[in-house]
């Protein structure tokens, strides 16, 4: 035992050599001085090359936009999906509307437009053209003072195109929507293009009821507008966002309560494609928890 104890010992530390673990302090050195001088020459190199491909790397739009991107290709082309407001989990596509409870203000849904509307409108507003803040004229019950609807049954929903860099919709439909988008009589006018929505099925169609259609400058029945004067999307300025994506508020006026509703949002543009896997569209799903029965719901 004892000799084992010594030939770890003077594996470690040979007093005769004066070596540690078969080194001097001479062969000690210059090893360290070898993984140093690498380890910073190979600091030095990954901290170039990373500065090197900050420096060719376009700060506020992708060095490829449109149609010359990866984003289009032969079986998938270039075009815009939606995004709708209250979302509280990214994760799901449910809005929760609870008519019997008097706490709206700690409701998560109108927490969440709130949210939204506050990081919407509190960007900098600095001395810049780039810089044009979107307004809708009269929201009406689409407003944090009525809790966006919400407290009557009658729940706003916001929807918007998501951003493209360079992409300009043109005003229209695509041929295959042309008889649907006329059945609608959607007038967004020669310079915007449509927002319309409905029911994904047909129990879903019976129930949605009555939809108002806020634009920013239209109150419609059928369809919303967004303005072609919004677009394109140009990227940031000086690493600053100040763009500000135009949407519409779709109020729903009497939702059949205590059934779950699913919704389809699209886009009508002649260079917008629409399918119900990824599209020129979002889904989203609405509930009107209520003890009464349904409310001014047209036979």
């Amino acid at each position: 035992m004892n000799s084992q104890l010594s030939d770890l010992r003077d594996a470690f530390y040979d007093s005769k050599r004066r070596e540690v673990m078969g080194r001097d302090g001479y062969r000690w050195a210059k090893l360290a001085i070898f993984y140093s001088s690498f380890s910073l020459g190979l600091t030095g190199f990954f901290c170039a090359m990373i500065a090197v491909l900050m420096f060719i790397t376009p700060q506020d739009i992708p060095r490829y936009s449109s149609a010359d991107s990866c984003m289009e290709t032969r079986s998938s082309p270039i075009s815009p999906g939606m995004g709708f407001r209250p979302q509280p989990n990214v994760l799901e596509n449910l809005i929760y509307v609870n008519q019997t409870t008097d706490n709206y203000d700690s409701d998560p849904y109108i927490k969440n437009l709130n949210q939204y509307l506050q990081v919407y409108y509190g960007k900098p507003k600095k001395s810049s053209a780039a810089f044009r803040p979107f307004i809708i004229q009269s929201p009406h019950d689409c407003t944090p003072e009525k809790h966006y609807g919400f407290s009557t049954g009658r729940p706003c929903v916001l929807v918007k195109m998501n951003k493209i860099v360079d992409f300009m919709p043109k005003p229209g439909c695509q041929e295959d929507d042309q008889a649907a988008y006329e059945k609608l009589g959607c007038q967004p006018g020669p310079d915007a293009i449509a927002v319309h929505c409905y029911g994904e099925s047909a129990s879903d169609i019976d129930s949605i009821g009555d939809m108002t259609y806020i634009s920013e400058n239209t109150l419609h029945n059928q369809c919303g507008s967004l303005a072609t004067k919004w677009f394109p999307y140009k990227g940031k300025v000086n690493r600053q966002d100040l763009y500000q994506a135009p949407y519409v508020w779709i109020q729903f006026n009497n939702l059949q309560p205590n059934v779950l509703v699913h919704v389809i949002c699209r886009l009508y543009a002649q260079n917008i494609y629409f399918d119900k896997k990824s599209l020129g569209f979002t889904r989203f799903k609405l509930f009107l928890k209520n003890s009464s029965s349904r409310q001014n719901h047209a036979p």
